[in-house]
């Protein structure tokens, strides 16, 4: 079997172990309907032999999931990287996701960390549906949704709007992993929109960006969103989460917050 290489974001490489359509390499297959074109669900076996589901919806990776006693587990290092909200100086009790996809940090989150609750945003319905069906969060809401621990709450919701109405701030981490496709949501990074998402923190919150940039635009991607928050918080790191295994693209995460914080591997800090 072929590695499979993708990363959320980016487009399908020719000869990356994936394709649109069926190859000997996929064990399984199914298409959907969705807001963004066709969504795909794949599931397919890396050089190590252990089969890995993907979500690709509008013509880029959205998601993957590994299978098993692993189902919960992140696949990306992007999504590990997002623990590091947990080294801040904050009691971090709510957290709220922009960008729901397969659910693969809201599973980490909450079979990881016992007093954490999490609201997951996703646009678009079928996703959500996709995402119950195919990567687990039909067991996941059982354990952890209304009916169960009370942790998970999914709202389907354009992620723009949905800040720009929640007016309490009653959220100590907001996680902002929304794409179109192969696009980030740019709107979700206006000066307004920014500043609807620091209403909704709690004193000392953090905001949270996973920013996919092409090596070659890496300066000028990652440093642009992190100009933006500037603008709106007093601190914002980077820290590089390059994934080795699954590769064609780099990720940074942007963490901004009003309070200084010693998170590892940061490689550079915006000060206001």
């Amino acid at each position: 079997m072929s590695q499979a290489f993708f990363v959320k974001g980016q487009p399908v490489q020719e000869n990356a172990g994936a394709t649109t359509e069926p190859a000997d390499e996929l064990l399984e297959e199914y298409v959907y309907d969705s807001l963004f074109g066709d969504a795909e669900v794949f599931t397919m076996e890396t050089d190590e032999g252990e089969p890995i589901r993907v979500l690709y919806v509008g013509g880029g990776f959205q998601s993957a999931s590994y299978l098993g006693e692993r189902r919960f587990e992140p696949v990306f290092e992007y999504y590990r990287a997002f623990d590091h909200l947990f080294e801040a100086p904050l009691d971090v009790r709510q957290v709220l996701m922009i960008g729901g996809g397969a659910y693969s940090y809201p599973k980490h989150l909450l079979t990881t960390r016992e007093n954490v609750a999490i609201d997951v945003v996703e646009i678009d319905p079928a996703v959500v549906e996709i995402a119950r069906q195919h990567f687990f969060v039909d067991e996941l809401e059982k354990t952890h949704g209304p009916q169960g621990s009370g942790r998970l709450r999914t709202i389907v919701a354009d992620g723009v709007d949905y800040i720009a109405q929640r007016a309490t701030a009653s959220t100590d981490a907001i996680i902002n992993d929304s794409f179109d496709g192969t696009n980030p949501t740019g709107l979700l990074l206006t000066p307004e929109s920014i500043a609807h998402a620091k209403r909704c923190l709690t004193p000392g919150g953090l905001y949270l960006l996973n920013a996919v940039v092409d090596e070659e635009d890496t300066t000028q991607a990652v440093g642009a969103a992190m100009t933006a928050l500037a603008d709106h918080f007093a601190y914002v790191y980077e820290i590089p989460c390059i994934d080795l295994e699954f590769s064609g693209a780099d990720n940074y995460l942007v963490i901004a917050t009003d309070t200084p914080c010693f998170f590892s591997g940061v490689t550079s800090v915006l000060c206001a």
